[in-house]
């Protein structure tokens, strides 16, 4: 089963992540079009402080409004990195947004950095390759540590001196009840150590046409499947801030077409809660022996791809970040949160 994994350049030892949504709460009529115009704005007003990569995409199910706009971002300088998110200031944006806009629109923003000693990647392609290893510099490289449990933990590097330990007091903090108000309101919080960021992909684009109908009513309700369990039991599982998100191939929110790609971005309280349900939980088993099973179907003609990134992170090294958000959206529910004065 051959796998790669990025390969970033020798000189860099963090990258930089931020997911960027605009929602509209459900029942109302704002305009999300100047939403988005602000951020595309953000994007490419001043190169020195940009993403290097960006991708695009809309909330299919989730830890969000659904058809909510997403907008993942990376960075391979701290610096731009850090003014960038400076200049992007939600609060203001929120702010300029039309006065009957307002209250039927949410801003937030979930970043984090990655130390590459502490982050893992696999794709089973190389000519599809999103997500970090679009960063300037980045290549692949062809591995051995796949096709059994525990293979995630070993292509991490700080894994061969440590277990990255779940957090126990603030797991045991973390899952506020009640859920704190959050519309009309701005909040912030941060992350504890060593919670795990997720992002897993599929891209079904090149396929055939028995491929793509494969995918679509064998693997993908599957997927499906698995993401439900995790949704309804968060506690349970240690999954927070799931999303279930369609690329969106343009800068338009109105696009409303099939883009054969998706992705599921999150995070867990911890490598080993992630790792248990991969091995243990029927959902995900499900998914795993349908991968296999249709790798096997389509052999060498196969032209599924499928990919993820996991960083475990440092405490303190996330942020969190709402405006105006429904109380499902992203960490919300999961994280001890702050409510800041504008």
């Amino acid at each position: 089963m051959p796998r790669w994994l990025a390969q970033f350049p020798d000189n860099l030892d963090k990258v930089f992540t931020a997911y960027i949504g605009v929602q509209q709460h459900p029942g109302a009529q704002a305009e999300l079009p100047q939403c988005h115009a602000a951020i595309e704005l953000w994007l490419s007003q001043n190169r020195n402080t940009a993403p290097a990569s960006v991708e695009r995409f809309r909330v299919l199910d989730g830890n969000d409004a659904p058809k909510s706009l997403v907008f993942a971002c990376y960075w391979n300088d701290e610096i731009k990195y850090q003014e960038g998110i400076r200049r992007l200031n939600l609060s203001r944006l929120h702010r300029e947004l039309d006065p009957s806009d307002q209250p039927a629109v949410g801003l937030w923003c979930e970043r984090f950095i990655s130390h590459i000693p502490r982050l893992e990647t696999n794709y089973t392609g190389t000519d599809y390759l999103p997500g970090l290893a679009q960063l300037p510099g980045t290549s692949t490289k062809d591995h051995s540590c796949t096709a059994y449990w525990g293979a995630a933990r070993d292509r991490i590097p700080d894994s061969a001196f440590d277990l990255f330990d779940r957090d126990g007091g603030s797991i045991a903090a973390a899952f506020p009840d009640p859920v704190p108000s959050s519309v009309g309101k701005h909040l912030t919080g941060t992350n504890f150590q060593n919670m795990v960021h997720i992002r897993s992909g599929q891209f079904w684009d090149n396929c055939d046409e028995d491929e793509k109908r494969s995918y679509e009513e064998n693997l993908e309700p599957t997927l499906r499947e698995g993401l439900s369990y995790l949704w309804q039991n968060p506690t349970t599982s240690g999954s927070m801030a799931l999303r279930y998100l369609q690329n969106v191939p343009n800068s338009s929110p109105q696009w409303s077409g099939q883009s054969n790609e998706s992705c599921v971005t999150g995070f867990f309280t911890s490598l080993a809660d992630l790792e248990s349900w991969a091995k243990h939980h029927p959902s995900h088993l499900a998914i795993y022996t349908g991968a296999i099973r249709h790798a096997k179907t389509f052999g060498e003609k196969r032209k599924f791809r499928t990919w993820h990134e996991v960083s475990v992170l440092k405490r303190g090294d996330a942020h969190f970040e709402y405006v105006n958000c429904l109380p499902e959206t992203g960490m919300i529910k999961s994280v001890s949160l702050k409510e800041v004065s504008d």
